[in-house]
C-alpha cells in the first residue's frame, strides 16, 4: 500500500504542473508522432525553433515565477513553519536559479521544435510572434500563467477525491489505508491537509 500511496502522489505532483494556455492549445492539435527512422532538421528549421522559444520567453517570466512559487510555498506543508525571511530568500533564489535556466532549457528545445514543425510552420510561428499582436498574446500568455495555475489546483482536491475512492475500491483499502492514501496524495500534490471535499459521483 505505501508503494501504491508513493508512486499515486508522485504522479500527482507531476500532474499539477502547468504551461502558458497559448502553449497548451498549440500542443493540443499537434499529433503524438512515432518516428521510425531519426528526422535530422535542417539549419533554417533549428533558427526559426530559436527564434519562435526566444519570442515566446517573455521579459515578464521571471516575475510570473516568483509569482508562482510563491503560491506553491503558501500551500506547502513542509514550508509552512519556515520564517518568512528564509521563504522570501528561497523563492527569490528558486526564481533566479530557475531564470537562469531559461537559456540552457531554450536550447535543448530547439532541436525538439525543429523536427516536429517544417520550416513553413515555424515561419508562421515567428512572423506571427513577431508582429505587435504576437507579442501582446505571447506576454499574455505568461502572465496568465499564475492564475490559470490556481485554475486547475481548483479542481485537483476533487479529482484526488476520485483517485482515492477507485484506488480503494480496486485494491480493497482499509479506512486507515484510504486515509493514508488520502493524506499522501495531497501532500504530493503541495496540498495543505484540509477536509478533503466530497465527491461528486454521478
Amino acid at each position: 500500500m505505501r508503494f501504491i500511496i508513493a508512486f499515486a502522489a508522485a504522479l500527482v505532483a507531476a500532474s499539477s504542473l502547468t504551461v502558458a494556455p497559448a502553449q497548451a492549445r498549440q500542443d493540443e492539435r499537434l499529433p503524438v508522432v512515432r518516428l521510425a527512422t531519426p528526422v535530422i532538421p535542417s539549419e533554417r528549421q533549428l533558427e526559426l525553433s530559436r527564434r519562435y522559444l526566444d519570442l515566446m520567453m517573455t521579459d515578464q517570466f521571471e516575475d510570473v515565477i516568483h509569482q508562482m512559487l510563491g503560491d506553491q510555498m503558501s500551500t506547502d506543508q513542509s514550508m509552512r513553519d519556515v520564517p518568512d525571511e528564509d521563504r522570501r530568500f528561497i523563492i527569490s533564489l528558486t526564481a533566479e536559479l530557475t531564470t537562469d535556466m531559461v537559456p540552457l532549457m531554450i536550447t535543448e528545445m530547439v532541436p525538439v521544435y525543429a523536427t516536429i514543425f517544417t520550416e513553413e510552420e515555424l515561419t508562421a510561428l515567428v512572423t506571427f510572434y513577431e508582429t505587435p499582436m504576437g507579442r501582446v498574446i505571447a506576454e499574455k500568455s505568461v502572465q496568465v500563467m499564475p492564475e490559470a495555475n490556481r485554475a486547475v489546483m481548483a479542481v485537483v482536491p476533487q479529482m484526488l477525491e476520485k483517485m482515492v475512492t477507485r484506488m480503494c475500491q480496486h485494491y480493497g483499502c482499509t479506512p486507515a489505508e484510504m486515509q493514508e492514501l488520502r493524506r499522501g496524495m495531497r501532500e504530493g500534490a503541495g496540498l495543505t491537509n484540509s477536509a478533503a471535499p466530497a465527491s461528486r459521483h454521478k
